[in-house]
Protein backbone atom coordinates (compact mmCIF):
# COMPACT_ATOMS: atom_id res chain seq x y z
CA UNK A 1 0.00 0.00 0.00
CA UNK A 2 1.37 3.31 -0.68
CA UNK A 3 1.87 6.10 1.43
CA UNK A 4 0.16 9.51 1.77
CA UNK A 5 2.36 11.54 -0.28
CA UNK A 6 2.55 8.28 -2.90
CA UNK A 7 -1.01 8.61 -2.94
CA UNK A 8 -1.52 12.38 -3.73
CA UNK A 9 1.34 11.84 -6.24
CA UNK A 10 -0.47 9.14 -8.26
CA UNK A 11 -4.27 11.21 -7.96
CA UNK A 12 -5.81 13.53 -10.49
CA UNK A 13 -3.88 16.65 -10.37
CA UNK A 14 -7.21 18.36 -8.66
CA UNK A 15 -6.92 16.68 -5.57
CA UNK A 16 -3.08 17.19 -5.32
CA UNK A 17 -3.32 20.83 -5.79
CA UNK A 18 -6.31 21.23 -3.16
CA UNK A 19 -3.96 19.01 -0.44
CA UNK A 20 -1.45 21.42 -1.24
CA UNK A 21 -4.02 24.68 -0.50
CA UNK A 22 -5.19 22.78 2.69
CA UNK A 23 -1.23 22.54 3.90
CA UNK A 24 -0.58 25.88 3.13
CA UNK A 25 -3.27 26.99 5.07
CA UNK A 26 -1.93 24.60 7.90
CA UNK A 27 1.04 26.20 7.38
CA UNK A 28 -0.16 29.50 8.39
CA UNK A 29 -2.46 28.22 11.41
CA UNK A 30 -0.01 25.75 12.99
CA UNK A 31 2.50 28.76 12.96
CA UNK A 32 0.13 31.48 14.41
CA UNK A 33 -0.86 28.99 16.94
CA UNK A 34 2.04 28.24 18.09
CA UNK A 35 3.34 32.40 18.30
CA UNK A 36 0.11 32.31 20.32
CA UNK A 37 1.57 29.64 22.73
CA UNK A 38 3.68 31.26 26.17
CA UNK A 39 6.52 33.28 25.04
CA UNK A 40 10.07 32.14 26.02
CA UNK A 41 12.86 34.01 26.98
CA UNK A 42 14.51 34.00 23.42
CA UNK A 43 10.90 35.08 21.80
CA UNK A 44 10.88 31.80 19.72
CA UNK A 45 8.12 29.04 19.60
CA UNK A 46 9.09 26.64 22.03
CA UNK A 47 7.41 23.75 19.05
CA UNK A 48 7.02 24.58 15.13
CA UNK A 49 4.80 22.17 13.92
CA UNK A 50 4.33 24.51 10.57
CA UNK A 51 7.64 23.41 9.26
CA UNK A 52 6.55 19.98 9.06
CA UNK A 53 3.20 21.45 7.14
CA UNK A 54 5.65 23.28 4.60
CA UNK A 55 7.78 20.20 4.03
CA UNK A 56 5.09 18.54 3.05
CA UNK A 57 3.58 20.81 0.46
CA UNK A 58 6.55 21.01 -0.95
CA UNK A 59 6.98 16.85 -1.06
CA UNK A 60 3.53 16.57 -2.73
CA UNK A 61 4.32 19.19 -5.27
CA UNK A 62 5.85 18.25 -8.40
CA UNK A 63 8.71 19.37 -10.43
CA UNK A 64 8.82 23.17 -10.76
CA UNK A 65 5.76 23.64 -8.87
CA UNK A 66 8.09 23.54 -5.66
CA UNK A 67 9.34 26.76 -6.32
CA UNK A 68 6.20 28.34 -6.50
CA UNK A 69 4.61 26.35 -3.22
CA UNK A 70 8.21 27.15 -1.65
CA UNK A 71 6.96 31.12 -2.21
CA UNK A 72 3.82 30.69 -0.84
CA UNK A 73 5.00 28.86 2.00
CA UNK A 74 7.21 31.83 2.64
CA UNK A 75 4.10 34.04 2.45
CA UNK A 76 2.09 32.10 5.11
CA UNK A 77 4.57 32.06 7.45
CA UNK A 78 4.76 35.52 6.90
CA UNK A 79 1.03 36.53 7.73
CA UNK A 80 1.44 34.02 10.45
CA UNK A 81 4.15 36.41 11.80
CA UNK A 82 2.11 39.46 11.32
CA UNK A 83 -0.87 37.70 12.97
CA UNK A 84 1.26 37.07 15.91
CA UNK A 85 2.23 40.55 16.57
CA UNK A 86 5.62 40.40 15.06
CA UNK A 87 7.27 43.53 12.70
CA UNK A 88 7.17 43.79 9.37
CA UNK A 89 11.43 42.69 8.79
CA UNK A 90 10.94 40.47 10.98
CA UNK A 91 8.11 38.38 9.80
CA UNK A 92 9.53 39.15 6.04
CA UNK A 93 12.81 37.51 7.54
CA UNK A 94 11.42 34.51 8.97
CA UNK A 95 9.21 33.89 6.05
CA UNK A 96 12.22 33.44 3.81
CA UNK A 97 13.98 31.65 6.43
CA UNK A 98 10.71 28.79 6.59
CA UNK A 99 10.70 28.65 3.15
CA UNK A 100 13.90 28.06 2.72
CA UNK A 101 14.20 25.09 5.52
CA UNK A 102 11.50 23.25 3.59
CA UNK A 103 13.12 24.11 0.29
CA UNK A 104 16.83 22.70 1.16
CA UNK A 105 15.00 19.74 2.97
CA UNK A 106 12.69 18.41 0.00
CA UNK A 107 16.14 18.91 -2.15
CA UNK A 108 17.93 16.64 -0.22
CA UNK A 109 14.94 14.24 0.40
CA UNK A 110 12.11 14.19 -2.35
CA UNK A 111 13.01 13.51 -6.02
CA UNK A 112 11.88 14.60 -9.48
CA UNK A 113 9.99 12.28 -10.72
CA UNK A 114 8.27 9.98 -7.70
CA UNK A 115 6.72 10.47 -4.63
CA UNK A 116 8.90 10.90 -1.91
CA UNK A 117 8.97 7.65 0.93
CA UNK A 118 10.77 6.77 3.38
CA UNK A 119 10.97 3.12 3.43
CA UNK A 120 14.65 2.24 3.29
CA UNK A 121 18.01 2.85 5.38
CA UNK A 122 19.34 5.40 2.72
CA UNK A 123 15.81 7.33 2.88
CA UNK A 124 15.73 7.83 6.50
CA UNK A 125 19.26 8.64 6.01
CA UNK A 126 18.65 10.87 3.59
CA UNK A 127 16.12 12.38 5.21
CA UNK A 128 18.06 12.70 8.26
CA UNK A 129 20.89 14.49 6.31
CA UNK A 130 17.86 16.75 5.26
CA UNK A 131 16.36 17.70 7.73
CA UNK A 132 19.42 18.64 9.86
CA UNK A 133 20.68 20.54 7.21
CA UNK A 134 17.08 22.75 6.71
CA UNK A 135 17.10 23.46 10.23
CA UNK A 136 20.36 25.01 10.32
CA UNK A 137 19.77 26.86 7.10
CA UNK A 138 16.68 28.42 9.08
CA UNK A 139 18.60 29.07 12.31
CA UNK A 140 20.89 31.06 10.53
CA UNK A 141 18.60 33.30 8.71
CA UNK A 142 16.14 33.55 11.97
CA UNK A 143 19.29 34.41 14.04
CA UNK A 144 20.47 36.88 11.54
CA UNK A 145 16.99 38.44 11.24
CA UNK A 146 16.57 38.97 14.86
CA UNK A 147 19.84 40.33 15.16
CA UNK A 148 19.76 42.86 12.58
CA UNK A 149 16.21 43.59 14.23
CA UNK A 150 18.01 44.26 17.37
CA UNK A 151 15.01 42.59 19.29
CA UNK A 152 17.26 39.29 20.01
CA UNK A 153 20.83 37.58 20.51
CA UNK A 154 22.08 35.53 17.13
CA UNK A 155 22.94 32.65 19.38
CA UNK A 156 19.75 32.45 21.52
CA UNK A 157 17.66 32.56 18.32
CA UNK A 158 19.84 29.82 16.24
CA UNK A 159 20.18 27.28 19.23
CA UNK A 160 16.64 27.42 19.76
CA UNK A 161 15.06 27.15 16.68
CA UNK A 162 17.28 24.41 15.12
CA UNK A 163 16.05 21.62 17.80
CA UNK A 164 12.58 23.29 17.51
CA UNK A 165 12.33 23.18 13.46
CA UNK A 166 14.04 19.92 13.08
CA UNK A 167 11.88 18.00 15.77
CA UNK A 168 8.30 18.85 14.43
CA UNK A 169 9.48 18.16 10.99
CA UNK A 170 11.28 14.73 12.08
CA UNK A 171 7.98 13.53 14.21
CA UNK A 172 5.59 14.70 11.54
CA UNK A 173 6.57 14.38 8.00
CA UNK A 174 7.42 10.47 8.27
CA UNK A 175 3.81 9.66 9.15
CA UNK A 176 2.68 10.98 5.44
CA UNK A 177 6.13 9.23 3.88
CA UNK A 178 6.44 5.77 5.07
CA UNK A 179 3.86 3.16 3.19
CA UNK A 180 0.86 1.88 5.15
CA UNK A 181 1.39 -1.83 5.74
CA UNK A 182 -1.33 -4.17 6.62
CA UNK A 183 -0.73 -5.64 10.57
CA UNK A 184 -0.17 -9.14 10.68
CA UNK A 185 -3.87 -10.25 12.19
CA UNK A 186 -2.15 -12.61 14.55
CA UNK A 187 -0.03 -9.48 15.80
CA UNK A 188 -3.28 -7.14 16.39
CA UNK A 189 -3.41 -8.43 19.82
CA UNK A 190 0.10 -7.66 20.64
CA UNK A 191 -0.23 -4.16 19.13
CA UNK A 192 -2.88 -3.47 21.49
CA UNK A 193 -0.64 -4.62 24.31
CA UNK A 194 2.45 -3.05 23.46
CA UNK A 195 0.45 0.40 22.54
CA UNK A 196 -1.34 0.07 25.96
CA UNK A 197 2.16 -0.95 27.70
CA UNK A 198 3.50 2.26 25.62
CA UNK A 199 0.80 4.72 27.19
CA UNK A 200 1.47 3.61 30.70
CA UNK A 201 5.64 3.68 30.42
CA UNK A 202 5.13 7.85 29.05
CA UNK A 203 2.68 8.38 31.91
CA UNK A 204 5.16 7.41 34.33
CA UNK A 205 8.30 8.53 32.51
CA UNK A 206 7.28 12.16 31.75
CA UNK A 207 3.96 12.39 34.02
CA UNK A 208 3.38 14.48 37.36
CA UNK A 209 5.89 13.75 40.20
CA UNK A 210 8.51 12.43 38.45
CA UNK A 211 11.99 12.60 39.50
CA UNK A 212 13.81 9.43 38.37
CA UNK A 213 15.41 9.47 34.44
CA UNK A 214 12.61 6.47 33.79
CA UNK A 215 12.54 8.28 29.81
CA UNK A 216 14.75 5.66 28.58
CA UNK A 217 12.35 2.68 29.29
CA UNK A 218 10.41 4.22 25.98
CA UNK A 219 13.28 3.31 23.99
CA UNK A 220 12.83 -0.90 24.18
CA UNK A 221 9.55 -0.26 23.48
CA UNK A 222 10.36 1.24 20.50
CA UNK A 223 12.86 -1.24 19.49
CA UNK A 224 9.73 -3.69 20.27
CA UNK A 225 7.58 -1.99 17.74
CA UNK A 226 10.23 -2.03 14.73
CA UNK A 227 10.63 -4.99 15.10
CA UNK A 228 7.32 -6.26 15.22
CA UNK A 229 5.00 -3.72 13.11
CA UNK A 230 7.70 -1.62 11.11
CA UNK A 231 8.00 1.82 10.60
CA UNK A 232 4.68 2.97 10.20
CA UNK A 233 3.03 2.22 13.65
CA UNK A 234 7.04 3.36 14.93
CA UNK A 235 6.08 6.60 13.43
CA UNK A 236 3.03 7.00 15.05
CA UNK A 237 4.32 5.71 18.33
CA UNK A 238 7.15 8.81 17.76
CA UNK A 239 4.71 11.38 17.21
CA UNK A 240 2.40 10.23 20.19
CA UNK A 241 5.61 10.05 22.58
CA UNK A 242 6.74 13.17 21.27
CA UNK A 243 2.99 15.03 22.18
CA UNK A 244 3.16 13.79 25.34
CA UNK A 245 6.36 14.63 26.42
CA UNK A 246 5.98 18.04 25.07
CA UNK A 247 2.57 18.72 26.91
CA UNK A 248 3.75 17.41 29.96
CA UNK A 249 6.88 19.22 29.68
CA UNK A 250 4.94 22.67 28.57
CA UNK A 251 2.46 22.11 32.11
CA UNK A 252 5.62 22.27 34.13
CA UNK A 253 5.80 18.64 34.86
CA UNK A 254 8.04 15.59 34.35
CA UNK A 255 11.53 14.73 34.93
CA UNK A 256 13.12 17.13 32.30
CA UNK A 257 11.45 20.54 33.75
CA UNK A 258 13.23 20.03 37.02
CA UNK A 259 11.49 22.42 39.09
CA UNK A 260 12.09 24.97 36.94
CA UNK A 261 9.33 27.45 35.83
CA UNK A 262 10.77 28.26 32.48
CA UNK A 263 9.61 25.79 30.46
CA UNK A 264 11.50 26.79 27.22
CA UNK A 265 14.90 24.85 28.02
CA UNK A 266 13.32 21.83 29.15
CA UNK A 267 11.01 21.77 26.08
CA UNK A 268 14.31 22.15 23.68
CA UNK A 269 15.57 19.23 26.21
CA UNK A 270 13.17 16.87 25.41
CA UNK A 271 12.66 17.89 21.50
CA UNK A 272 16.89 16.86 21.44
CA UNK A 273 16.30 13.97 23.81
CA UNK A 274 13.32 12.40 21.25
CA UNK A 275 15.28 13.20 18.42
CA UNK A 276 17.76 10.82 19.20
CA UNK A 277 15.58 8.54 19.93
CA UNK A 278 13.28 8.73 16.64
CA UNK A 279 16.42 8.60 14.48
CA UNK A 280 17.74 5.53 15.90
CA UNK A 281 14.32 3.67 16.09
CA UNK A 282 13.12 5.07 12.08
CA UNK A 283 16.69 3.76 11.34
CA UNK A 284 16.67 0.31 12.63
CA UNK A 285 12.52 0.14 12.00
CA UNK A 286 13.96 1.23 7.93
CA UNK A 287 16.66 -1.75 7.84
CA UNK A 288 13.88 -4.17 9.29
CA UNK A 289 11.24 -3.26 6.48
CA UNK A 290 14.48 -3.43 3.76
CA UNK A 291 14.95 -7.11 5.45
CA UNK A 292 11.15 -8.22 5.23
CA UNK A 293 10.85 -6.38 2.03
CA UNK A 294 14.03 -8.69 0.32
CA UNK A 295 12.53 -11.72 1.88
CA UNK A 296 9.00 -10.85 0.45
CA UNK A 297 11.04 -10.67 -3.32
CA UNK A 298 13.36 -13.92 -2.82
CA UNK A 299 10.05 -15.52 -1.72
CA UNK A 300 8.09 -14.88 -4.52
CA UNK A 301 11.12 -15.69 -7.12
CA UNK A 302 11.05 -18.95 -5.26
CA UNK A 303 7.62 -19.23 -6.10
CA UNK A 304 8.09 -18.25 -9.55
CA UNK A 305 10.91 -20.26 -10.19
CA UNK A 306 9.42 -22.96 -8.81
CA UNK A 307 6.14 -22.65 -10.77
CA UNK A 308 8.67 -22.02 -14.07
CA UNK A 309 10.43 -25.42 -13.07
CA UNK A 310 6.77 -27.69 -12.94
CA UNK A 311 5.91 -26.12 -16.06
CA UNK A 312 8.73 -27.00 -17.74
CA UNK A 313 8.90 -30.73 -16.58
CA UNK A 314 5.43 -30.95 -17.73
CA UNK A 315 6.19 -29.56 -20.82
CA UNK A 316 9.21 -32.38 -21.02
CA UNK A 317 7.30 -34.89 -20.17
CA UNK A 318 3.69 -33.92 -22.41
CA UNK A 319 6.46 -33.69 -25.70
CA UNK A 320 8.31 -36.97 -24.59
CA UNK A 321 5.02 -38.94 -24.68
CA UNK A 322 4.05 -37.54 -27.98
CA UNK A 323 7.43 -38.45 -29.08
CA UNK A 324 7.31 -41.94 -27.70
CA UNK A 325 5.20 -43.01 -30.74
CA UNK A 326 6.45 -41.70 -34.04
CA UNK A 327 9.97 -43.06 -32.45
CA UNK A 328 8.23 -46.49 -31.95
CA UNK A 329 6.75 -46.72 -35.24
CA UNK A 330 10.33 -45.16 -37.05
CA UNK A 331 12.35 -48.09 -35.13
CA UNK A 332 9.54 -50.77 -36.09
CA UNK A 333 9.78 -50.49 -39.49
CA UNK A 334 13.00 -50.15 -39.55
CA UNK A 335 13.94 -53.06 -37.76
CA UNK A 336 11.76 -54.98 -40.08
CA UNK A 337 13.45 -53.76 -43.32
CA UNK A 338 16.93 -54.28 -41.31
CA UNK A 339 15.88 -58.15 -41.87
CA UNK A 340 15.07 -57.91 -45.69
CA UNK A 341 17.13 -58.67 -48.24
CA UNK A 342 18.84 -55.38 -48.99
CA UNK A 343 21.77 -53.79 -51.38
CA UNK A 344 24.77 -52.73 -49.58
CA UNK A 345 23.70 -49.29 -49.73
CA UNK A 346 19.86 -49.79 -48.33
CA UNK A 347 21.18 -51.49 -45.46
CA UNK A 348 24.15 -49.32 -44.28
CA UNK A 349 21.71 -46.35 -44.60
CA UNK A 350 18.91 -48.60 -42.57
CA UNK A 351 21.86 -49.57 -39.70
CA UNK A 352 21.87 -45.78 -39.42
CA UNK A 353 18.63 -45.13 -38.97
CA UNK A 354 17.99 -48.05 -36.54
CA UNK A 355 21.02 -47.00 -34.57
CA UNK A 356 19.91 -43.22 -34.72
CA UNK A 357 16.39 -44.43 -33.39
CA UNK A 358 17.97 -46.83 -30.70
CA UNK A 359 19.27 -42.95 -29.43
CA UNK A 360 16.31 -40.77 -30.02
CA UNK A 361 14.53 -43.61 -28.23
CA UNK A 362 16.89 -43.40 -25.22
CA UNK A 363 16.93 -39.78 -25.29
CA UNK A 364 12.75 -39.88 -25.18
CA UNK A 365 12.76 -42.09 -22.28
CA UNK A 366 15.74 -39.93 -20.38
CA UNK A 367 13.70 -37.25 -20.15
CA UNK A 368 10.42 -39.53 -18.83
CA UNK A 369 12.21 -40.97 -16.11
CA UNK A 370 13.74 -37.40 -15.18
CA UNK A 371 10.48 -35.86 -15.21
CA UNK A 372 8.63 -39.06 -13.12
CA UNK A 373 11.69 -38.61 -10.98
CA UNK A 374 10.77 -34.50 -10.19
CA UNK A 375 7.46 -35.35 -8.99
CA UNK A 376 8.07 -38.66 -7.32
CA UNK A 377 5.65 -40.89 -9.58
CA UNK A 378 7.57 -43.42 -10.48
CA UNK A 379 8.80 -45.50 -7.54
CA UNK A 380 9.77 -49.31 -7.61
CA UNK A 381 8.83 -51.57 -4.61
CA UNK A 382 11.67 -53.17 -2.75
CA UNK A 383 13.06 -56.34 -3.30
CA UNK A 384 16.02 -58.42 -1.70
CA UNK A 385 18.86 -58.17 -4.20
CA UNK A 386 22.10 -59.28 -4.64
CA UNK A 387 24.91 -56.58 -5.81
CA UNK A 388 27.23 -58.51 -6.38
CA UNK A 389 25.06 -60.98 -9.27
CA UNK A 390 23.68 -57.75 -10.85
CA UNK A 391 27.02 -56.13 -11.07
CA UNK A 392 28.51 -58.95 -12.55
CA UNK A 393 25.59 -59.24 -15.42
CA UNK A 394 25.95 -55.28 -15.76
CA UNK A 395 29.35 -55.80 -16.59
CA UNK A 396 29.13 -58.84 -19.10
CA UNK A 397 26.46 -56.96 -20.94
CA UNK A 398 28.27 -53.88 -21.34
CA UNK A 399 31.67 -56.12 -22.36
CA UNK A 400 30.71 -55.93 -26.08
CA UNK A 401 30.59 -51.82 -25.54
CA UNK A 402 33.97 -51.91 -23.76
CA UNK A 403 35.95 -54.14 -26.78
CA UNK A 404 34.43 -52.03 -29.65
CA UNK A 405 35.86 -49.21 -27.58
CA UNK A 406 39.48 -50.88 -26.75
CA UNK A 407 38.91 -50.61 -23.18
CA UNK A 408 39.47 -52.72 -20.39
CA UNK A 409 36.86 -53.83 -17.89
CA UNK A 410 37.06 -55.16 -15.11
CA UNK A 411 34.93 -55.86 -12.23
CA UNK A 412 36.23 -56.27 -8.09
CA UNK A 413 33.83 -57.68 -5.31
CA UNK A 414 35.08 -57.23 -1.42
CA UNK A 415 34.13 -59.76 1.35
CA UNK A 416 31.13 -59.89 3.12
CA UNK A 417 27.20 -59.59 2.01
CA UNK A 418 26.60 -56.96 -0.61
CA UNK A 419 22.57 -57.99 -0.41
CA UNK A 420 20.17 -55.01 -0.32
CA UNK A 421 16.42 -54.92 -0.11
CA UNK A 422 15.93 -51.83 -2.64
CA UNK A 423 14.88 -51.49 -6.29
CA UNK A 424 16.88 -53.61 -8.84
CA UNK A 425 15.73 -51.85 -11.94
CA UNK A 426 17.26 -48.84 -10.44
CA UNK A 427 19.93 -50.41 -9.26
CA UNK A 428 20.67 -51.75 -12.76
CA UNK A 429 20.50 -48.53 -14.66
CA UNK A 430 23.02 -47.03 -12.20
CA UNK A 431 25.60 -49.54 -12.58
CA UNK A 432 24.95 -49.12 -16.49
CA UNK A 433 24.81 -45.41 -16.66
CA UNK A 434 27.94 -45.03 -14.28
CA UNK A 435 30.19 -47.71 -16.45
CA UNK A 436 28.90 -46.62 -19.77
CA UNK A 437 29.63 -43.38 -19.33
CA UNK A 438 33.09 -44.26 -17.71
CA UNK A 439 34.01 -46.18 -21.29
CA UNK A 440 32.20 -43.67 -23.56
CA UNK A 441 35.58 -40.80 -21.18
CA UNK A 442 38.32 -43.50 -21.49
CA UNK A 443 40.21 -43.68 -25.16
CA UNK A 444 41.50 -46.96 -26.03
CA UNK A 445 43.57 -49.04 -24.20
CA UNK A 446 42.38 -46.96 -21.41
CA UNK A 447 40.79 -49.27 -18.25
CA UNK A 448 37.54 -49.00 -15.77
CA UNK A 449 37.20 -50.75 -12.90
CA UNK A 450 33.91 -51.42 -10.65
CA UNK A 451 33.99 -52.27 -7.69
CA UNK A 452 31.34 -52.99 -4.77
CA UNK A 453 32.41 -53.80 -0.74
CA UNK A 454 30.60 -52.79 2.44
CA UNK A 455 30.65 -49.43 3.87
CA UNK A 456 32.85 -49.52 6.63
CA UNK A 457 31.31 -46.04 7.93
CA UNK A 458 27.70 -47.89 8.61
CA UNK A 459 24.88 -50.08 7.29
CA UNK A 460 25.54 -49.82 3.52
CA UNK A 461 27.45 -50.41 0.48
CA UNK A 462 29.71 -48.99 -1.37
CA UNK A 463 29.55 -48.90 -5.77
CA UNK A 464 32.86 -47.57 -7.42
CA UNK A 465 33.46 -46.69 -10.98
CA UNK A 466 36.88 -45.85 -11.51
CA UNK A 467 38.05 -44.83 -15.14
CA UNK A 468 41.84 -43.19 -16.68
CA UNK A 469 39.93 -40.97 -18.90
CA UNK A 470 39.84 -38.01 -19.62
CA UNK A 471 38.70 -36.46 -16.32
CA UNK A 472 36.79 -33.24 -14.98
CA UNK A 473 38.34 -30.06 -14.59
CA UNK A 474 37.71 -29.11 -10.85
CA UNK A 475 36.22 -26.10 -11.57
CA UNK A 476 33.38 -28.00 -13.05
CA UNK A 477 32.89 -30.98 -10.78
CA UNK A 478 30.34 -29.25 -8.84
CA UNK A 479 28.18 -28.96 -12.04
CA UNK A 480 28.41 -32.13 -13.70
CA UNK A 481 24.76 -33.00 -12.01
CA UNK A 482 22.92 -30.06 -14.12
CA UNK A 483 20.71 -30.82 -16.41
CA UNK A 484 22.12 -30.75 -20.23
CA UNK A 485 25.23 -29.64 -19.23
CA UNK A 486 28.66 -30.81 -20.57
CA UNK A 487 32.57 -30.03 -19.51
CA UNK A 488 34.42 -28.45 -22.08
CA UNK A 489 36.65 -31.24 -22.29
CA UNK A 490 34.11 -33.77 -23.57
CA UNK A 491 32.34 -31.27 -26.25
CA UNK A 492 34.05 -33.62 -29.01
CA UNK A 493 32.32 -36.47 -27.93
CA UNK A 494 28.46 -37.48 -28.55
CA UNK A 495 26.61 -37.44 -25.43
CA UNK A 496 22.85 -35.69 -24.26
CA UNK A 497 23.72 -34.39 -20.85
CA UNK A 498 21.47 -36.69 -19.20
CA UNK A 499 23.41 -39.43 -17.73
CA UNK A 500 24.96 -38.48 -14.37
CA UNK A 501 21.90 -36.12 -13.68
CA UNK A 502 19.47 -39.30 -14.45
CA UNK A 503 21.79 -41.40 -12.04
CA UNK A 504 21.51 -39.00 -9.22
CA UNK A 505 17.77 -39.05 -9.55
CA UNK A 506 18.17 -42.65 -9.02
CA UNK A 507 20.34 -42.58 -6.41
CA UNK A 508 18.54 -39.88 -4.53
CA UNK A 509 15.63 -42.22 -4.91
CA UNK A 510 17.44 -45.22 -3.23
CA UNK A 511 18.04 -43.07 -0.66
CA UNK A 512 21.98 -43.10 -1.53
CA UNK A 513 24.64 -40.27 -2.06
CA UNK A 514 26.82 -40.32 -5.05
CA UNK A 515 30.51 -38.14 -4.97
CA UNK A 516 32.43 -37.68 -7.78
CA UNK A 517 36.54 -36.91 -8.00
CA UNK A 518 38.39 -35.99 -10.43
CA UNK A 519 41.93 -33.80 -10.63
CA UNK A 520 40.92 -33.42 -15.10
CA UNK A 521 43.79 -35.15 -15.98
CA UNK A 522 43.90 -39.04 -14.79
CA UNK A 523 40.06 -39.97 -15.19
CA UNK A 524 37.00 -39.50 -12.81
CA UNK A 525 36.49 -42.00 -9.57
CA UNK A 526 32.52 -42.49 -8.56
CA UNK A 527 31.29 -43.69 -5.75
CA UNK A 528 27.94 -44.56 -4.52
CA UNK A 529 26.81 -45.13 -0.89
CA UNK A 530 23.36 -47.27 -0.96
CA UNK A 531 21.92 -47.99 2.44
CA UNK A 532 21.00 -51.89 3.19
CA UNK A 533 17.15 -50.81 2.70
CA UNK A 534 15.84 -48.60 0.28
CA UNK A 535 13.46 -45.70 2.46
CA UNK A 536 9.72 -45.20 1.56
CA UNK A 537 8.54 -42.46 -0.45
CA UNK A 538 5.40 -40.85 0.08
CA UNK A 539 4.40 -39.33 -2.95
CA UNK A 540 2.69 -36.55 -1.26
CA UNK A 541 5.33 -35.16 0.43
CA UNK A 542 7.23 -34.91 -2.66
CA UNK A 543 9.52 -31.79 -3.78
CA UNK A 544 8.16 -29.52 -5.59
CA UNK A 545 11.96 -29.08 -7.34
CA UNK A 546 13.41 -31.93 -9.85
CA UNK A 547 16.19 -33.54 -8.53
CA UNK A 548 19.87 -32.68 -9.41
CA UNK A 549 20.05 -32.25 -13.30
CA UNK A 550 23.15 -32.35 -15.81
CA UNK A 551 25.42 -34.40 -17.10
CA UNK A 552 29.06 -35.61 -16.84
CA UNK A 553 30.72 -33.67 -19.50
Amino acid sequence: MNSIVASLWAAPRRWRLAAIALLLVLVYGLGLAALMAPPTGSGMAVWWPAAAAAVLALCVSKRRERWLVAVLVGLACVAANLGGGRPLPVALGFGLANALEAWVVTRIVANRDEATRLDTVREVLRFTIGVLCGAVVLGVLAGATVAAAGTGSFGAVLLTVIPSHAFAVFVIVPLALVRRRRINPARRAELLIQVGVMGLVLVVACGPGQSLPLSFLILPLLTWAAFRFGIRVVSWELCGSAIVASAFTSLGVGYFTGGQDDTSTTGYLVQIFLLTYAASVLLLAAELAQRDDLLDRERDVVHALRDLNRQKDDFVSSVSHELRTPITSILGYAEELEDTDLDPDQARFTRVIVRNSHRLAQLVENLLDLSRMSIQTDTHEAALVDLRALVSECVEELAPLAQTAGVALAAEFGDGSLTLQSSAADLRRIVTNLVSNAVKFTPTDGQVWVGCSGDPDGDGVLLTVSDNGIGIPSTEIERVFDRFYRSASAESLPGTGLGLPLTKGLVDRLGGTIDLQSDGRTGTHATVGLPRRMPVVDPAAAPSDSPGAGARR
